[in-house]
C-alpha cells in the first residue's frame, strides 16, 4: 500500500504545487517549497528518530536484550543517514531505527525532484502521457525481475526470486518511490483531461477496483497487478461522486486522514516499546513461542489499534501541527498554502 502513497504524492502535489512551477522553477519559489515539505514531514521524522534512539539507549542500561532484527543496522552511522533522509539509498543492508521512515526518504528526494518535472509533464500530449505511465510500471517490472533478486540482507534469509515482488525498501526504494509519484503526476494531468471520468466518476467502480486490490494481495499475486489497480482507484476518488463525496467526508475518516501521517510514524515506536517493556517485566513469557489464542490476540490488537490512534492525535496536535505551523511562520512563507494533504 506504501506504493499507492506514493502515487497518491504526485498527485497531490501537482494539484497543489504544479502551478507554481509551470512556467519555470525560480530560486525563491523552490526554496519556499522546499520549507512547505520540511515542515510537513521532518519534524514528526525527527521527534520519532529521537524518541527511538533515546530508548535503545534507556533499554540497554535496564539490561534488556537488543533484537537482532529489530536493532542489526542501528549505529551513530546509521543515525547520521537518517537524520539527512538517506537512509534509503542502498547505504546500509537492512532497516534502521524508525523502519517505516524509508518512504519519507524516497518522499523527500521525490519533493526535490518534483519542481523540475513539472513543466515538462504539463506540456506532454495524451500520447506522451501514455508513454510516461508505460514507462513508469516498466520501471515496476525491472524492479521484480532485476533489482528484488539481488537484495541482501544480514540474517543469510534466500532472496525473493519469484520476480513478483517490487518490495526494496533500505535498498534502492527511491527507484520504487519515482515510478510511483511519476505515474500520480502523470494521473493527475489525465484526471485534468477527465480520462474515463464516466467510467471511473462512481462509487461502485471504485468498490470493484477496491476488492481487486483486497483479493490480488489476498492470493499473493504479483505486485505488478496489485500496483496496476492503484492509478485508477486514484481518479475514480478524485473524480468523486455524491455517494463517495458524503463517505470520505464522514467525520471518523476526516480525523484519520489528519493523522495518518502521524500513525504512519508513531505505530512501529509504539508497538517496540511494548515488546521491550513485556520483555522486562515477564521475560519468561517473552520468550514463549506458543502462537496466541484467537481472542486474546484480537484483544490485544484492538487495544492497540485504540492506543495508536490516541497517541497519534497526542502527535498531530501538539507536535506535528505545531511545528509545520511554526516552521512556516519562522520562514515568512507568504506564496504557497500551508497545509497540504494529509500524507
Amino acid at each position: 500500500m506504501v506504493d499507492f502513497f506514493f502515487i497518491l504524492s504526485g498527485f497531490i502535489l501537482c494539484h497543489v504545487y504544479g502551478k507554481y512551477f509551470a512556467e519555470s522553477v525560480s530560486r525563491k519559489e523552490f526554496k519556499k517549497f522546499s520549507i512547505a515539505r520540511f515542515a510537513r514531514v521532518y519534524p514528526l521524522h525527527f521527534v520519532t528518530l529521537s524518541y527511538l534512539v533515546l530508548f535503545y539507549f534507556v533499554a540497554a542500561k535496564m539490561g534488556i536484550p537488543s533484537n537482532s532484527i529489530l536493532q542489526v543496522d542501528n549505529s551513530g552511522y546509521s543515525i547520521l543517514t537518517n537524520i539527512f533522509l538517506l537512509q534509503s539509498m542502498n547505504l546500509h543492508s537492512w532497516f534502521t531505527w524508525v523502519h517505516a521512515s524509508w518512504s519519507i526518504s524516497t518522499e523527500w528526494w521525490a519533493y526535490m525532484l518534483f519542481p523540475f518535472l513539472v513543466k515538462p509533464f504539463s506540456q506532454l500530449g495524451n500520447s506522451g502521457k501514455l508513454v510516461a505511465a508505460i514507462l513508469c510500471f516498466a520501471g515496476y517490472f525491472g524492479i521484480a525481475y532485476y533489482v528484488t533478486p539481488t537484495v541482501g540482507n544480514p540474517f543469510g534469509w534466500p532472496n525473493d526470486t519469484s520476480r513478483t515482488s517490487i518490495n526494496i525498501s533500505y535498498q534502492w526504494g527511491y527507484l520504487r518511490c519515482l515510478c510511483g509519484f511519476i505515474l500520480g503526476m502523470v494521473m493527475y494531468y489525465g484526471y485534468k483531461e477527465e480520462w474515463a471520468k464516466k467510467i471511473l466518476g462512481n462509487g461502485y467502480t471504485m468498490v470493484l477496483l477496491g476488492a481487486g486490490v483486497f483479493l490480488t494481495m489476498h492470493f499473493f499475486v504479483t505486485d505488478l497487478l496489485v500496483v496496476s489497480f492503484f492509478p485508477f482507484i486514484l481518479l475514480s476518488g478524485a473524480y468523486g461522486s455524491k455517494n463517495i463525496d458524503r463517505f470520505f467526508a464522514l467525520t471518523p475518516l476526516q480525523r484519520i486522514g489528519d493523522w495518518s501521517f502521524s500513525i504512519y510514524l508513531v505505530h512501529q515506536p509504539i508497538i517496540i516499546t511494548s515488546v521491550y517493556l513485556f520483555s522486562y517485566f515477564n521475560p519468561a513469557a517473552a520468550q514463549s513461542t506458543a502462537p496466541p489464542e484467537l481472542i486474546p490476540a484480537w484483544t490485544i490488537s484492538i487495544i492497540f489499534i485504540g492506543i495508536i490512534l490516541f497517541f497519534s492525535w497526542l502527535t498531530y496536535r501538539f507536535w506535528e501541527l505545531p511545528a509545520r505551523q511554526w516552521i512556516n511562520a519562522k520562514a515568512g512563507k507568504t506564496l504557497l498554502p500551508v497545509t497540504v494533504s494529509n500524507k
